[in-house]
Order: structure tokens, then sequence, then C-alpha cells
């Protein structure tokens, strides 16, 4: 599937068409609409405006600059809008939500996301971390709101973000044990940058699960053992400053220190962060892994998933045994040494990734708030690998996990389904069926036996065996 329906689904609306003073929008197809936008490199630029119906106009200046500087781009901006509402809990009907929908549309240059299709709106919004009542604008993953504002006449678009190795070149970083300087950081450290500041409760909330996290996963895992805490904080005075940097001291922080100023002013916007606690993870060469660490990290408290990529296989947390209400999902259950974890993802992520590519769909499991689905109302195609003879069937959205023995969402699991401790197992579990089958005890698990398995599954010709009906007890 093209990145342009990912995004947005199948069809927008046009909102300048003839036809929506009376409430009547023109739909185009997604790839037409957005046809000369490219995703990287040179091209048009698709920009993803969020904007709040219950707002009003003359409060929403956003809106009018955004409206000015389109003009001024024009062709290399391609806009988007999804139109929400700021308070859950408005008086407003059904009937006056569209009518404040269409309201907020007629007449603008640009497209939007169909008013019925909630499914997408609210999966932008998680995807984007979009604060209530704040309209903004978000381009190639980067919040731009204040770039934008800064820049009437759009002479700087598409805003791009100041190379993070350029913001931090020079710059010693403090940590108790000294500093030492940004590019003389280990060349394998993922880094985790944590904006914070001692003013801002859900800081001073956040930072003890934040150290707590780190820890384990340094522990749990040698390939982030030197994973390095970068504190950037906003603070208003150095001793503020000092308490910031001392409630993340018991995990060998570093932090930028208050007297680099014009590096902490800048690093929000190299790393697109628009507000505190933020958490934005890169790799060691200082692309962005996660900008939403945040939520992540309030789903997977125990940085199971650490970093929390996109990926095609995930480890089993409570979030994933949520999803499996709705969806299947095949389970590999490993003891909870480093190597079986990644003896599971070698074996599972080559099916895992075949799987994704046949059907067009993103994985699904790096976000812990995609609660509704692409999927929910589709079913998919799968043709079993190539050597095999079993014919495909439609089935519901698969998920592939790790269950890590000892863990209690891996214990829940087995406990519900009455599986027994054998580890490694690899089972497939579909609650809304109820039904599951077990890859048979003594086989060995190799890269070919799971694609065996998974075509097996997914074309229903395995063993199946009944299942209870799923609780969201688990």
């Amino acid at each position: 599937m093209d990145w342009r329906e990912k995004l947005f689904g199948k069809c927008l609306v046009k909102c300048d068409s003839t036809g929506t003073q009376h409430g009547k929008f023109q739909n185009v197809p997604t790839l037409e609409a957005l046809s000369d936008c490219v995703e990287d490199g040179e091209g048009a630029v698709c920009g993803i405006y969020f904007s709040f119906a219950n707002i009003s106009d003359t409060s929403d200046d956003f809106g009018v600059r955004l409206e000015e500087v389109y003009r001024q781009v024009q062709p290399r901006l391609k806009v988007v809008q999804v139109v929400l509402w700021a308070h859950v809990g408005t008086p407003e009907g059904f009937v006056e939500r569209e009518t404040g929908f269409r309201q907020s549309l007629t007449g603008k240059p640009w497209f939007a996301v169909p008013f019925h299709d909630v499914d997408t709106k609210r999966r932008l919004t998680q995807k984007y971390s979009i604060a209530v009542g704040v309209p903004t604008l978000v381009i190639r993953g980067r919040h731009v709101r204040d770039a934008l504002l800064d820049d009437p006449l759009g002479e700087r678009f598409p805003w791009p973000a100041p190379p993070l190795h350029e913001v931090l070149r020079g710059v010693e970083l403090q940590g108790e044990d000294g500093g030492k300087l940004y590019e003389d950081l280990s060349a394998d450290a993922v880094k985790v940058f944590y904006f914070a500041a001692h003013w801002c409760p859900p800081c001073r909330a956040f930072s003890p699960g934040l150290c707590s996290a780190i820890a384990a996963v340094r522990k749990r895992r040698t390939k982030y053992a030197n994973t390095q805490l970068i504190l950037v904080s906003s603070d208003r005075s150095e001793q503020s400053y000092n308490r910031t940097v001392q409630s993340v001291s018991s995990t060998e922080a570093l932090s930028v220190p208050w007297s680099a100023a014009d590096a902490r002013a800048t690093l929000p916007a190299a790393l697109g962060v628009a507000g505190i606690p933020a958490l934005v993870i890169t790799d060691p060469t200082g692309k962005t892994l996660t900008a939403n660490g945040r939520q992540h990290l309030a789903a997977d408290p125990l940085g199971l998933n650490f970093p929390w990529a996109q990926r095609p296989v995930s480890v089993l947390t409570e979030q994933a045994l949520l999803k499996m209400a709705r969806h299947p999902a095949v389970v590999l259950f490993i003891d909870e040494q480093d190597s079986e974890i990644e003896f599971a993802e070698s074996v599972l992520t080559p099916s895992a990734e075949s799987y994704y590519e046949e059907c067009s769909i993103q994985f699904p499991g790096f976000c812990p708030y995609q609660n509704s689905s692409d999927d929910e109302t589709m079913d998919f195609d799968y043709p079993t690998s190539k050597h095999s003879r079993m014919k495909k069937k439609p089935f519901k959205h698969v998920m592939f996990y790790i269950g890590i023995d000892g863990t209690d969402c891996a214990d829940m699991l087995r406990e519900h389904i009455c599986l027994d401790d054998a580890v490694p197992l690899l089972t497939a579990i579909d609650f809304p069926k109820q039904r599951m089958v077990t890859m048979k005890f003594g086989d060995e698990i190799t890269t070919d036996s799971v694609q065996n398995f998974v075509d097996s599954y997914l074309s229903g010709n395995a063993d199946f065996k009944p299942l209870k009906p799923y609780s969201e007890k688990c």
C-alpha cells in the first residue's frame, strides 16, 4: 500500500469543490489528490493540518496564517486537514458536529479527511501526539507550527530541522562523572533525549518511571547496554535546572549544560518536540527511531519493546493482549534470556515481514495506541509461500509477538488458554474465532518451520483446537 493511503485511507474530500456551500464535498482518491507529493527528497510536501471545529475562527490565528503561507509556497505544499474537537464532552450532537466540520472546511484550498473517517483521525492524532485545542501543522513527522508562525512569507519552507549533530557539535554534555562531547559518545549508543523542566508537574511524575525503564532495558538487552539518556532542560533558572538534572541522576544521565542556551533552545526544533515532557529516541547515527516515546513508555513501562521503532515483531505487553481480543496473533513463547529474545526475533521476523508486505499493511505492533484498525472491517488475501500448495483464504489482520516467560502478560495469556510452560513454543491464537494451534512439541523452530506454520495457519489447514472466549480481564 502506498504511504499516502496508509496515512489517510483511500479517499479525501476536496474542500473547495463545487457544491460545498450546500454541504456537498467532492470525494477524491487519495493518490490522485496527493499525486505529486513525495515522502522524502525533492517534490511536493504533504502537510497534515490538525484543526478544532469548536474553536472560534477568530481565535484560530494559526489557520489564517497557514492559509497565507500556503498561497505563498503553492504548489510545493499540499495540505490535508484533520478536523477535531477540542473537548470530548461538548454538548453538540452528531448533526451539529457534521455542520461544524463543513463550516471549517468550506472554501479551503486543500483536502481533508472525511467527517465519518473517525478511525483515521484518531490514528493520526495519536501518531503525531496532537495537543488538544492547539491547531498545528505536521510535515514529514515534524511539528512545524512555531516555524510557520515565525516565517509568515514561507521563505524557509519546508522548515527543515537543523541537523542534530550540528546543534550539539562541540557541546560538552554534563554528567556526575564529568563532561563528554556529544561526538565522543559510544558508537553503538542509542540516545534517549528527555525534554523536561522542574516547574512541570507531569515531568516530575514521569522521570522515575523513565529511569526505571532505562535501567531495565540496559540490564535485559546487551545491544542496549550503552543506551544514553540525555536531558534537555526547559527550566527558567539554573537552580531549577540542577533539580531536574538530579531527578535523572540514577541513570548516569548526561545533560545539555545550562550555559549552552542556544543548543537547548534549538534541540526541540531539531527533534520535532512541541511540548514537555517529551521523549525522542535516536539510533547511534542520530536518526530518529521514536518521536513519541512518552506515550510508548506509558504503554510499555518495562521497556520490553524499546526503542519502540516500527517493527514487524513485538514483545507481548498488556496493550498487545487487548489487541488480541480483536486480532489473531502468532506468539513464540521463550525464556527471558537476551539470547532467546534475539533468537525469537530472528526466526519470526522473516515471516512477519513477508506477511505485511503481501498484505500491503503497516506493522501493527509499534504504535501502542493504534486501538482501531486500519483493518477492523477488512479481510486480507494472503498468498502462502511459493512452494506451498495451500490455497489462500481471507482472514483478519494478524499480529506477531514474542512472549517472555516470567512476564505478567505472557503468564496470564498461557493461563487463560491453558497452555503448558514448555519453551520455546510457537502458537497461533485467534480469539475472534475462538481457536488456536500449536507447533508440534519437539519440532525444531527455524525460519523455514515458522514460515510453514504461519502458512498452514493462514490457509486454515492447521490442526485447530477450540478456545474459550477472550475476556479483557487479561
